[in-house]
């Protein structure tokens, strides 16, 4: 059931409205914010060295909270131009044997039309829908977010995502809906998620992103606040074609050593050698990665049509799932080196944090190199990235902080940020206080 919050309800993790109880348990149970019952230590599997709950779960109720989010400043891509997002904010409820709730929240950050993909903010709230009814045992026009009786519970994050498994596409509302299961286990098990991921670090490195900039010194007074200010790992910057060499230039000019990188958003025809001797300038600049400088549903043409250029291609919109990943992996090994391939591996992307662990762990056993990208999400969302850029396989500085809020109202805090570096949360489940 969707439920448009206003911006001063507290979102304590609490019984969603108009879905107390599912129809399965009537009696009153206690609510966990972090830690029920002694549930002994979290040990982690062998394969991925992820935590596979076994306690059965039965789901309760699911909410979707949706708020609307207006920007502190317009951002704008080779894309397009944003001046205010919708996001979507799922919170499911389980109980347990013992009779207690925990519960967990995950977020959806599409944009208001399918230019970054085939998604956009309508479609990802009818996936949500659609989620909705399997996960409580209802078709889509009967599922208003209470859990119908006699649903057998989960366990597994491999159980959970089973429950909806069977539908196509919706990676955006796959994600969330997983994400709230991984914070109600680790507020279950009074631990935060990044324990259950098997995060090995207390702080990540963070990179900031910068968007298309009208003029050269516009760009120039965000890279000066980047570098001097915040002192970030690394800054990235977004190109198109007539928005690069002049721009590039005037960084490496005035910061020749910054570690810098570019975000093409699929700018560039890498199929026109005018384009593709474009993108071999850059070379010259000593950039960590040109990211996705061709079409979004391609990875063959940037192994075949750049493997001539010496900067990495890092994939971002091109890899969907861990098969986008392997199929890349050797293609690079066929026509370039792995050492020239980086995968951008964003969550919501990929359709959850499951899926993105494991193209982590392949890449890494592949000396592919990868980061933890963003879509613009509130503090939640980047806080969830933060979780997850806690594995050692995620190696580079992934975009974690921004020039300021994003938003003129966020929904939490951001985890704390000191030069370069953002720190772990250290709470159960993300360790924020959430607020629609």
């Amino acid at each position: 059931m969707l439920n448009k919050t206003s911006k001063n309800k507290k979102a304590e993790i609490s019984t969603p409205v108009g879905a107390e109880t599912s129809e399965n348990n009537k009696a009153a149970a206690s609510v966990l914010s972090g830690g029920g019952a002694q549930r002994g230590e979290i040990s982690l599997s062998s394969e991925l060295g992820i935590f596979e709950n076994k306690e059965p779960l039965f789901i309760e109720s699911v909410i979707i909270h949706r708020k609307e989010m207006k920007l502190v400043r317009a951002f704008e891509t080779s894309f397009g131009r944003f001046v205010a997002f919708t996001r979507f904010f799922p919170e499911i409820s389980f109980r347990t044997e013992l009779g207690e709730i925990v519960k967990g929240v995950g977020e959806c950050s599409p944009l208001p039309l399918p230019f970054y993909d085939q998604q956009c903010a309508r479609s990802t709230e009818i996936g949500l829908k659609y989620l909705t009814a399997a996960l409580t045992g209802k078709s889509y026009e009967e599922a208003n977010g209470v859990a119908a009786s006699g649903l057998e519970p989960v366990t597994t994050v491999h159980s959970f995502i089973a429950k909806y498994d069977k539908y196509m596409g919706y990676s955006i509302s796959r994600c969330a809906m997983e994400a709230a299961y991984w914070e109600a286990v680790a507020r279950l098990y009074g631990v935060p998620v990044h324990k259950l991921w098997g995060g090995a670090r207390n702080s990540v490195p963070a990179g900031t992103s910068i968007g298309l900039e009208p003029t050269v010194d516009d760009l120039m007074a965000k890279v000066k606040i980047a570098v001097e200010e915040m002192g970030v790992a690394r800054v990235k910057i977004k190109i198109k074609p007539g928005k690069d060499i002049q721009f590039l230039e005037a960084i490496r000019k005035k910061y020749p050593d910054i570690p810098l990188q570019v975000d093409a958003n699929a700018a560039y025809n890498i199929n026109n050698p005018s384009d593709v001797a474009r993108l071999k300038e850059l070379d010259r600049y000593n950039l960590l990665l040109i990211e996705q400088p061709g079409r979004n549903d391609d990875f063959i043409d940037h192994a075949v049509q750049l493997s001539g250029l010496n900067t990495p291609i890092c994939l971002d919109e091109s890899i969907h799932n861990l098969q986008n990943t392997r199929q890349a992996i050797e293609l690079w090994k066929q026509y370039s080196s792995v050492e020239k391939l980086i995968i951008n591996i964003k969550p919501q992307r990929v359709g959850g944090y499951l899926e993105s662990i494991k193209i982590a762990v392949l890449a890494n056993q592949n000396r592919v190199k990868c980061w933890c990208g963003g879509m613009l999400e509130t503090a939640l969302g980047k806080t969830a990235n933060v979780h997850f850029s806690a594995r050692k396989e995620v190696n580079l500085p992934g975009d974690h902080v921004a020039q300021g809020e994003y938003f003129v109202e966020d929904v939490a805090v951001s985890p704390e940020y000191k030069s370069g570096t953002i720190k772990v949360p250290e709470g159960a489940g993300w360790g924020i206080n959430t607020s629609f």
